[in-house]
């Protein structure tokens, strides 16, 4: 029997029963899939929590709708970014001494992975610029914090840990001059302040900086590239700019720390007391979770309203148990991507904890194991969503089809040069206190 026999002979009476017909537009709107029960045991916290996740789940048809418009111009609109502002997004992880939500890191990537479900370029445009109001909250003096987030209603800081090119850091009176040029800064369009790394000439250590919007450029750079085009990843240009000594932190926390940080005792909680390299990954993985599910809703939509290839009773994909495995088996992936994103981040809670009370460090193995975890969690959705791509269609390739937007934007996210091929030796060197290997140049 041929395949399109095979196919033909499926009953559908069956598959009427099992698959009525459905408002495919509403997919991913409402249902079980929708839902991210919060946890956490704090009822006052689990309704912050919730508030946040249903306004992300408001927007989520404009997000939808604008997917085309944020890649051609590169960001998110100001009217998503008001609607963002004005139901305190940008506030999640802002400690509420300063008027903030202080959701915690579970609460944090189940709310950014809501937002990349509408879409994920604007998800990441969020999560790398709100996600720097943890190590504010956490690392700079009380004096530099009063003054961060006592300006205005949010902090966004597009952040830079690559020492940017032409940097130059002159010390003088009360501070530093800074000038430079840093690529990749995610988050900039609607940024307050940028936060880069440089080194300081006294230590040649490097050091984190926060610089105010009036002192820096952000250039017009971003957009030509395969996927993730709407995330504001600019560039940002910085000419002789006063940076005073209070907004300037040595770079010592990002991978180990012990003990109670400035921000889990000023804030009395110990989710300030994190290192920075446990939970960064994690922004780019809950945008991958959320991207999963948006490439879910679109394949269901695909299938209930499109023909089976081979089918001569015109009969559809989801009428196939071809195409329902395809489903399901994402679904899995997705779903345990999503599971151990939210396990690393409770872990990173209770490693916090324990550094800040003295039980043990936030060590570099701990921050490692937590980091690597984040970017397994992303190669699952890659995977995911390459096989839902492989049966959707050609026409799913097309034009401004999302499933195609979904692939660009998910291989961008896998391919930067910060993925677990180039980290992933490092977990033994930093279990056994080995430092890393010293590049030897090749003789002619």
């Amino acid at each position: 029997m041929s395949r399109g026999e095979f196919l033909k002979s499926s009953t559908r009476r069956e598959t009427a029963i099992l698959f009525p017909p459905a408002d495919t537009s509403d997919f991913g709107l409402s249902g079980p899939s929708s839902l991210g029960p919060s946890t956490e045991a704090d009822p006052e916290l689990r309704e912050r929590i919730d508030g946040l996740l249903r306004s992300a789940r408001e927007i989520r048809p404009t997000l939808r709708a604008n997917q085309a418009r944020t890649e051609a111009e590169a960001t998110y609109s100001p009217e998503v970014h008001e609607f963002f502002a004005e139901r305190g997004i940008y506030r999640a992880l802002r400690p509420r001494r300063f008027g903030g939500e202080e959701i915690g890191i579970p609460g944090y990537f189940r709310l950014i992975s809501e937002i990349a479900r509408g879409c994920p370029s604007t998800a990441w445009c969020v999560s790398l610029g709100a996600g720097h109001n943890l190590q504010i909250g956490s690392y700079w003096p009380e004096r530099a914090q009063r003054e961060i987030f006592g300006v205005g209603d949010y902090f966004l800081a597009p952040g830079s840990s690559s020492g940017g090119s032409d940097v130059r850091v002159t010390p003088v009176d009360g501070g530093y001059r800074i000038s430079g040029f840093w690529r990749y800064c995610s988050g900039a369009p609607y940024s307050t302040h940028f936060h880069p790394t440089a080194v300081l000439p006294e230590t040649g250590e490097s050091a984190w900086l926060v610089v105010p919007r009036d002192d820096y450029e952000i250039i017009g750079d971003w957009g030509q590239v395969l996927g993730m085009r709407g995330s504001g990843s600019n560039s940002i240009r910085i000419a002789d700019a006063f940076v005073p000594e209070h907004m300037v932190v040595p770079c010592n926390w990002m991978r180990d720390w012990e003990g109670p940080t400035v921000g889990s005792e000023l804030h009395g909680n110990t989710v300030y007391a994190g290192t920075f390299g446990a939970f960064a990954e994690g922004e780019v993985a809950a945008v991958c979770i959320g991207l999963g599910y948006a490439a879910l809703d679109e394949y269901e939509r695909v299938i209930f309203g499109s023909k089976a290839p081979y089918a001569a009773d015109g009969s559809k994909r989801i009428e196939h148990e071809d195409w329902r495995r395809t489903y399901g088996i994402a679904q899995a992936q997705i779903d345990a991507a999503a599971g151990s994103v939210q396990h690393a981040a409770r872990l990173y809670e209770i490693y916090a904890e324990e550094s800040a009370t003295g039980v043990q460090p936030f060590t570099a193995e701990r921050t490692s194991r937590l980091s690597y975890t984040h970017f397994v969690a992303q190669q699952l959705v890659w995977d995911a969503v390459q096989s839902l791509v492989k049966t959707a269609g050609t026409t799913q390739l097309a034009g401004e089809a999302r499933l195609q937007r979904y692939l660009r934007d998910i291989i961008t996210a896998n391919t930067r040069t910060d993925s677990l091929e180039y980290g992933a030796e490092s977990l033994l060197r930093a279990r056994y206190s080995v430092p890393q290997e010293e590049v030897v140049p090749s003789i002619p």
